[in-house]
């Protein structure tokens, strides 16, 4: 094969590779131009979607509302968090959520965030009255792993305790069981500590431009092939007819 057949063939495959890719990128971008926002789903009671004592993993993220008493147990602020780019500190509390609320007919303690506030601050964290019947709104989340031993706090106020992590495991051992496996996060937070922002909405892909992007890299892809192919080929029979020396 000639170097000016062979010059030819990689010049139009160059070609109609970058038509590929070129096409594939703007299906690309179209799916995600014409994504999908999905509104979450309306609050509904938390019996409806989680047990105590269940994974929490198949409904994070899914907005309930519970009503019972915040427990008598000590507040816990988690330290080392950023919140808005923020170095900042969450508060979680128990919740003793009572038998009807629960689903399965006994009581059940729940560990709700609060809020947040910038690090360093020094409001009380146990304003809360104990006992008080309250209603919470908010959306579930995922349990961090527990950590091993508790962080360095250079002011701490006697009455809390400070971890570094959001795992209702860290509490099994204090707080009345059952525990629910996930945590919610509350959207009124309380005097001194600021709701966390709710999760954004979902969005999802458009997968037909998807679909043709991936098609379109892969007809660039079969152009190097059959072009690496054709020159091969070629190369190989063009040296069988060379004559013997």
């Amino acid at each position: 094969m000639s170097a000016l057949a062979r010059a030819g063939v990689i010049a139009v495959t160059a070609l109609a590779v970058a038509v590929c890719v070129a096409l594939g990128w703007w299906q690309w971008t179209r799916a995600s131009q014409q994504a999908i926002t999905v509104a979450p789903e309306p609050a509904v009671p938390i019996a409806e979607v989680l047990t105590p004592a269940t994974k929490a993993s198949p409904v994070v993220g899914r907005q309930v509302t519970v009503a019972g008493t915040w427990a008598d147990e000590a507040p816990v602020v988690v330290v080392d968090r950023t919140v808005d780019g923020e170095p900042a500190e969450l508060l979680v509390r128990a919740l003793t959520v009572g038998a009807g609320a629960t689903g399965t007919g006994e009581t059940a303690t729940l560990a709700v965030l609060v809020g947040w506030r910038a690090a360093g601050e020094d409001p009380d964290p146990s304003v809360v009255q104990k006992n008080a019947q309250v209603t919470v709104t908010g959306y579930l989340r995922a349990p961090e792993e527990a950590t091993v031993g508790e962080p360095t706090v250079a002011n701490p106020q006697e009455g809390v305790v400070y971890t570094d992590s959001v795992s209702p495991s860290e509490w099994a051992q204090e707080w009345p069981s059952p525990l629910y496996s996930a945590v919610l996060s509350s959207y009124d937070g309380e005097p001194g500590w600021q709701p966390l922002p709710p999760p954004p909405p979902e969005t999802h892909l458009n997968f037909r431009s998807i679909a043709y992007a991936v098609e379109w890299w892969l007809f660039g892809a079969f152009a190097l092939f059959i072009s690496w192919r054709w020159m091969r080929d070629n190369g190989r029979n063009a040296q069988q007819k060379e004559p013997a020396t």
